[in-house]
């Protein structure tokens, strides 16, 4: 997230402290008669429109009587929102359904309660928060996108590496909204071997795009060869539609996790808890399942099952990109790459 959004979160922590709300804690249990009593939860995401509406559905239909309302936006303007409603002393939002940016953004600044939810037992450690204001609700796993008329069988990368080879110069695009890869990346290469490769590469006159719809659609289309920061399940999907485009299997595929934490100052706590567990659950992690998403949940495999399947990962260490770091790493993405 950018650092005027964490700086002006920053401000909105003493008038946060003042209002006064109860903070969640991970003791705190769901009452459901409560539950049933407020009626409602709001959630705030950053995945698609239909997405989080179809588990508002799903969430509805399994706890009939609480309705679910919705506010999507992208992580930036997410984050906004809720310093503004933070600074007018309201707190609108119940779960948050986001990525590391905006959770730990919110977590920094005390607007996020703990809650451990029971199913978290369900996830691996690395992808749940050791202090308990998060867990993931999805990963991403992160690799090559490729035209398949564009790039023969015996040309696909096998490694990240691969991309610097003089063959690829001008012919490999960047999604500029994804500095998580660099990110997952830098932590996964380390130190200044991470540094030198992410110089390389942009030396190797790399294609800047301006979001993964549009990386997607021209690399479909031919505008380009590779894709070097795509998601797995992204280009699944497109591959799945009939696109002339696949993933490669490297021998790492770094991701990044879309996490679920609830409000410090819900006014309907026991539904926010709720919904918390729902997105957790089986039940929830199959819808997720449904429309074409990775469960972060250990017994609950993507479709196509092969996208996790004899996969290495590499889980990004979330802690790591709180605060002025975070904001620095993503600069440095957008340095490196001359991206806007």
């Amino acid at each position: 997230m950018k650092r005027k959004v964490s700086a002006c979160l920053r401000t909105s922590v003493l008038l946060a402290s003042l209002l006064g709300f109860p903070f969640l804690t991970a003791a705190q249990q769901i009452d459901m008669k409560a539950a049933q009593k407020e009626g409602r939860v709001t959630i705030y995401s950053s995945i698609s429109i239909e997405d989080v509406t179809a588990l508002a559905k799903a969430f509805e239909k399994a706890y009939p009587g609480i309705k679910v309302e919705i506010y999507r936006a992208g992580k930036i303007k997410l984050g906004q929102r809720m310093i503004t409603e933070a600074r007018a002393g309201k707190h609108r939002f119940d779960v948050l359904l986001s990525s590391a940016f905006t959770t730990l953004a919110m977590k920094e600044e005390n607007l996020l309660g703990k809650y451990v939810s029971p199913e978290a037992a369900h996830y691996d450690r690395a992808l749940t928060d050791p202090q308990g204001f998060w867990t993931a609700a999805q990963i991403n796993p992160m690799t090559i996108g490729f035209n398949t008329k564009l790039v023969k069988k015996d040309e696909v990368p096998k490694r990240w590496e691969d991309l610097l080879d003089p063959k690829w110069k001008g012919k490999v695009a960047i999604n500029a909204n994804r500095p998580e890869w660099y990110i997952a990346l830098m932590q996964l290469m380390t130190g200044e071997k991470a540094r030198k490769y992410m110089q390389s590469l942009a030396a190797n006159d790399t294609i800047p795009a301006e979001s993964a719809t549009l990386a997607r659609e021209f690399l479909g289309a031919g505008e380009f060869p590779i894709y070097a920061n795509a998601t797995s399940g992204n280009m699944e999907d497109f591959k799945q539609k009939n696109a002339p485009v696949d993933w490669a299997r490297l021998d790492v595929l770094p991701s990044y996790p879309i996490l679920t934490s609830v409000s410090a100052r819900s006014d309907t706590p026991n539904a926010a808890r709720l919904m918390a567990d729902f997105l957790l659950s089986e039940q929830g992690q199959k819808v997720l399942k449904s429309i074409q998403r990775i469960p972060a949940r250990k017994n609950i495999e993507p479709e196509p099952a092969y996208l996790v399947k004899g996969i290495k990962f590499f889980h990004v260490d979330i802690n790591k990109l709180k605060g002025a770091e975070a904001d620095d790493m993503e600069n440095e993405f957008r340095k490196t790459f001359n991206l806007r």
